[in-house]
């Protein structure tokens, strides 16, 4: 009998398993911006806008079509691919409308437009020479696309792969050995004679104005400089000390050769065609120093190459 019993209550308890013991009438609440998700897009497909938002940086490449023009040769050891780092800045997205601005070459311009299917087109205004229109999408956090100017420039198609990056002010912030910096738009020439194995050999070397390492051990934005820091310097180094106390501001360079140089740090972000206003007081009266002495300062020149 008691064997009899055990068997059914056993089966009792196997059937109890098996059944549905949820409670249909249940509610569970999930307060609104306490959902977990696991990838850039919701159940419906639609892509969680807040992730695009931000600094998307990276370089700004001459397009296929434009390659072949775009590399300036300025001597046989150093040749410039006319890539510019471009900051590519969404700061609104409401519906289905883009708002936000790019940042290149020492120009910072607005745009606006449309986000469809996952898919960017944004436009600059069109009343600078350099302004055209983005297509872009953002998978696997990274911006891809490619740009085309509205008027006939030297380089009128661009490609883009961009990273997001946050940026904050860095006084503290040192120049990285990542390259040397070439100012081809001063340079002399000089005479070069040799004799080897009896023969006379002369060629002419193309010497560019550059720097010393001093660059990388003064830090003007954090320490008040001295006259005796500064009066012996060459004026590259003094161009270029002066000139990373604007690039830790975010400063987006104009100037070409600078531009290259500080392109190359991979701290610098470009954020602003005007920063008068950002500048620390340690930072003021040290650009005004290092401007007093580059005035008269001695040049350094560098070779390059053979001309």
């Amino acid at each position: 009998m008691i064997r009899i019993s055990f068997l059914f209550f056993l089966l009792i308890l196997i059937i109890g398993c098996k059944s549905d013991i949820k409670n249909r009438d249940a509610n569970v609440l999930i307060e609104e911006g306490t959902e977990v998700t696991d990838s850039l897009y919701h159940d419906s497909n639609q892509p969680r806008k807040d992730i695009f938002i931000g600094n998307w940086v990276g370089d700004f490449e001459a397009d296929k079509e434009d390659l072949y023009d775009s590399y300036v040769y300025v001597d046989e050891g150093f040749i410039w691919n006319r890539n510019n780092k471009i900051n590519l800045s969404i700061d609104e997205i409401t519906d289905s409308t883009v708002i936000g601005h790019s940042v290149v070459a020492g120009n910072k311009r607005p745009f606006k437009g449309t986000l469809k299917d996952s898919i960017f087109h944004v436009k600059e205004p069109g009343d600078n020479k350099y302004d055209g229109k983005f297509i872009f999408t953002i998978e696997n956090d990274t911006l891809k696309g490619k740009w085309n100017a509205y008027k006939i420039i030297e380089i009128p198609h661009r490609k883009y792969e961009l990273v997001k990056k946050s940026f904050s002010y860095n006084p503290d912030i040192m120049l990285e050995k990542s390259t040397q910096y070439v100012n081809w738009n001063r340079f002399e020439k000089e005479n070069i004679k040799e004799i080897e194995d009896d023969e006379f050999g002369e060629w002419i070397v193309t010497k560019f104005a550059s720097t010393t390492d001093k660059i990388y051990e003064i830090n003007a934005s954090n320490t008040l400089l001295t006259k005796k820091e500064v009066e012996n310097l060459k004026k590259g180094d003094l161009f270029i000390i002066r000139n990373t106390i604007y690039a830790r501001h975010g400063y987006s360079f104009k100037n070409r050769p600078l531009r290259i140089f500080f392109d190359a740090q991979s701290w610098y972000i470009p954020m602003h065609a005007n920063i008068q206003s950002d500048f620390t007081e340690i930072e003021k009266k040290n650009i005004q120093l290092l401007l007093r002495y580059e005035e008269n300062a001695e040049e350094y020149y560098d070779y390059f190459g053979r001309g």
